[in-house]
């Protein structure tokens, strides 16, 4: 073996430490710093020698120590892995081939010769026996140790790598096998340019129904979804083949070798190699009959909800919820109503899409929004009881439906509220009677002496349990020991009652146990199973609950309200006491068996009934029922049927609910009519400003319909100043409950209007009457009079002013006339004068008289 730096310095530490040896140094400071020396060197030895290890261990060549005749001493993993792990001491001449042993002898004698390097070829054993050529290096002259470096043949080393990458080829395809084949779906390649089918996967032929596959596209008929046949070029893989398409989820129905039909959803792509040619397609087919069939019969199964959404007899709603910046809940948004809701509510076209806010108002939705907001928190919807409208009650379930949607059914009980509330007590006092036996249960196994008890046997027993069922008859009232005993002689099914007197309370407990006693067929005792239950209080309660049924019974024949017991099949009945007085017809009557038939004479008419009456369906339904002196009676019915398949039906007289109802129909088309022949505006608002009712008048003066301005706000239709004195206005009639008169003028027209509150029974105010009076020409004329009387002011004025004017010239005239010498002239001048000065008094007098007519008018205020 080569000599090393690392050999080279382990030799100069052996050297110095034969100089050491030999001589001492004169100053013990050199023996010091000699002996400092040579520990450092022998570290460095030690390190670079464990470097070298490691390198030899990383080697991909083999490296072996023997000694001088040839014995194996170290070996790296790679040399181990070439001459099969050998032990130590085995010779490596051993571990050649037989025909190569001859080599490695003359190798190791040339090394004993002193001939350094000797390099050659032999050929090794592998681990299986066979001949593995490897070319050997040696090293080690003399009699020491001997390295040798092993390397394999170049040849085998192309040969081996060619093994692995194949092997490696193979494992890879054989994952790919495997992949391939656990797809839950199923897969087929094909082979391009020709589109032959090469593969298939097991869930493919599955899928086929056959394990032998077609190669040719052309075998497979498939259909599209809308019923044309496919051809053979435009099946997924093929378009791939041909061109390079990738298809995504292509849904198909194909035939089975087994002649049926399957929807299959089917994906393919084209695979190129690094240069870009294409070689192969593959194709993805996955089978969703399954959930073509979910998505039919959940079509059906919408179809069918929805006639059960559109012809059940409750209420049904769904509901958007409105969400403020913060997430909370703040109104609802009616998305869907059925029949039964619009007759409540309102027809779809005015109410759906709208909040319910504006639809039943923000004070009366309060509660039911707050709700909203648990039932979306929690995702659990809830059912209560609740009132509308002020004298309507309902049962109603509200539940979420996705993430902003509500549900809502509604059962109307209004009918039945009053004799609910009559019977609640006697319902409290039912479910007092009826609640739960305090019980035990208990198992004997007397082979391996075993009793074992489970429930409150001290709450029953008033004592720990037993050890053994006999110690129980120590406890048994001295009156049931006797019957007792004679009872436990039986086997098989057993039940009995008898009483116990407590030890802690010294109290008499009555118990009823049932159980079941198992004997061998010799006799003997087997086993017993059974439960003890506490019937001391079912006892005490029987009398009472017989004096119940007295009391339910005078109830169900004094209540006004007729209630009849009947037979699944509808031919008997019992007749309350209300029955027979609306009706006439008696018990007997009622057990004839040919009732229905006298209630409902015409053969339709009854064949509906009796389908009502057989369908158990929720809520009212009004009927035509004929009396015994043949007059129809209208009425209004609920059935109920009891646990032991007995029905109930409920009903009461609703002919002066119908003559009220059309009393109010009456009514309102008065009302209404009253409302049209107002030459005035005339309207009912709400706190939103909404307008609920108005006449043509005004919805003349809107620019609308009554029918296109009913339900809108009448903010909408002012200008914003008068919009806003108008809110300002209302907010405080309904603030303070007192009425409220202003003018508006607008667009040149003056309105006179008078606000009136409108309050419930609970005397809150919750709409807001308003009249509109036009006093546009009033208000013109009265400007007109005021001019008039302005002007006719003016000229009384000017009339005094004139009179004062005319008296000065007068008196000159006069004076002129006294001084003229001719008497007559004079005489003649002085007539004229007296007569304008007539003429001024007249025109003074009616200068006073009109100042007295204008004050007058002012007084009055009529100027």
């Amino acid at each position: 073996m080569q000599e090393t730096p690392l050999d080279q310095q382990i030799q100069a530490v052996r050297q110095r430490i034969g100089e050491l040896t030999r001589e001492v140094p004169a100053d013990p400071g050199d023996l010091l710093r000699a002996a400092g020396n040579l520990a450092a060197a022998a570290t460095r030895a030690e390190e670079e020698r464990q470097q070298l290890r490691d390198l030899l261990r990383s080697s991909p060549d083999g490296f072996v120590v023997t000694d001088a005749d040839g014995r194996i001493t170290d070996t790296n993993p790679a040399a181990a892995g070439l001459l099969g792990e050998p032990l130590a001491g085995t010779l490596l001449a051993a571990c050649c081939h037989p025909d190569a042993q001859p080599e490695i002898d003359r190798m190791l004698a040339d090394l004993r010769a002193g001939r350094a390097r000797v390099s050659g070829e032999t050929t090794l054993r592998s681990r299986g026996g066979a001949p593995v050529r490897v070319a050997i290096t040696a090293a080690g002259c003399g009699g020491g140790e001997k390295r040798w470096l092993i390397r394999e043949h170049p040849a085998l080393q192309e040969s081996r790598e060619r093994d692995r990458l194949l092997a490696r080829i193979e494992e890879e395809r054989s994952l790919l096998q495997a992949i391939i084949e656990q797809m839950p779906e199923g897969v087929a390649i094909a082979e391009a340019p020709s589109g032959r089918l090469i593969h298939y996967n097991e869930q493919l032929r599955r899928i086929w129904g056959r394990p032998d596959m077609p190669r040719d596209i052309r075998a497979f008929s498939g259909l599209r979804p809308d019923g044309r046949p496919y051809l053979s070029d435009e099946w997924p893989i093929a378009r791939s083949v041909a061109s390079g398409e990738v298809v995504r989820d292509e849904e198909l129905r194909i035939l089975r070798a087994d002649g049926t039909w399957i929807h299959t959803s089917i994906s393919s792509a084209p695979i190129y190699d690094e240069s870009g040619i294409m070689h192969y397609a593959v194709a993805v087919l996955s089978d969703v009959t399954d959930r073509k069939q979910m998505e039919e019969e959940l079509q059906a199964s919408e179809e069918k909800y929805r006639k059960l959404f559109e012809n059940t007899s409750d209420a049904i709603n769904i509901f958007e919820v409105v969400s403020d910046e913060h997430g909370e809940i703040v109104d609802w948004i009616l998305r869907d109503a059925n029949p039964v809701s619009q007759r409540d509510i309102g027809r779809r076209d005015e109410t759906i899409g709208r909040r319910v806010t504006e639809l039943l108002g923000a004070e009366e939705m309060a509660e039911y929004i707050a709700r909203s907001r648990e039932i979306m928190a929690s995702g659990v919807g809830q059912r209560y009881e609740n009132s509308f409208w002020g004298n309507r009650y309902y049962i109603s379930s509200t539940f979420p439906i996705g993430k902003d949607l509500l549900g809502s059914v509604s059962t109307e009980i209004t009918d039945r509220k009053r004799m609910e509330e009559e019977l609640h007590l006697q319902q409290q006092r039912l479910e007092l009677a009826l609640s739960a036996a305090r019980m035990i249960a208990w198992d004997w196994d007397p082979a391996a002496g075993r009793l074992q008890i489970s429930g409150d046997f001290e709450g029953i027993y008033g004592r720990p349990p037993f050890a053994r069922p006999e110690e129980r008859l120590a406890l048994v009232h001295p009156d049931d020991i006797d019957r007792l005993h004679a009872e436990e002689e039986h086997s098989g099914l057993y039940h009995t009652e008898y009483r116990i007197i407590r030890p802690d309370t010294g109290a008499v407990t009555w118990l009823e146990s049932r159980g079941d006693v198992q004997r061998d067929e010799a006799g003997g005792f087997v086993r017993a199973v059974g439960v003890t239950m506490d019937v001391t209080k079912q006892k005490q309660s029987r009398q009472a609950l017989e004096h119940q049924q007295e009391l339910l019974q005078g109830i169900i024949d004094a209540i006004p309200v007729m209630i009849t017991i009947y037979d699944p099949d509808i031919r008997f009945f019992r007749l309350n006491r209300e029955i027979q007085r609306v009706f006439g017809w008696s018990e007997e009557d009622g057990a004839r068996g040919d009732l229905v038939a006298r209630f409902f004479p015409d053969p339709e008419y009854r064949k509906m009934a009796d389908d009502y009456m057989r369908s158990l369906k929720p809520g009212w339904r009004d009927l035509l029922l004929t009396a015994k002196d043949g007059s129809v009676i209208e009425t209004a019915w609920a059935n109920i049927r009891l646990s032991d398949d007995t029905r109930v039906g409920i009903g009461i007289d609703i002919r002066e609910r119908k003559r009220a109802e059309a009393a109010i129909i009456e009514s309102e088309g008065r009302f209404r009519a009253l409302m049209n022949a107002s030459p005035n505006a005339v309207m009912l608002i709400d706190r939103d400003d909404t307008i609920l009712i108005l006449n043509e008048v005004a919805a003349e003066r809107f620019g609308g319909s009554v029918q296109e301005v009913m339900g809108t706000s009448i903010l909408d239709y002012l200008p914003p100043d008068v919009a806003a004195r108008r809110k300002e206005i209302v907010g405080e009639v309904f603030a303070t409950g007192r009425p409220a008169r202003f003018v508006d003028e607008r667009e040149g027209r003056i309105l006179y209007n008078s606000l009136f509150p409108v309050a419930d029974v609970e005397g809150d105010v919750v709409r807001i009457a308003m009249i509109s009076y036009d006093i546009t020409e009033q208000r013109r004329s009265e400007e007109m009079r005021h001019q008039a009387f302005a002007q006719i002011e003016q000229n009384i004025e000017q009339f005094a002013v004139l009179g004062d004017h005319i008296r000065l010239p007068l008196q000159v005239i006069l004076a002129a006339a006294d001084l003229m010498d001719d008497e007559q002239a004079s005489e003649r001048i002085r007539k004229q004068v007296w007569r304008i000065n007539d003429i001024v008094k007249r025109l003074d007098r009616g200068w006073v008289e009109s100042r007295e007519i204008r004050e007058f008018l002012r007084r009055h205020e009529l100027v």
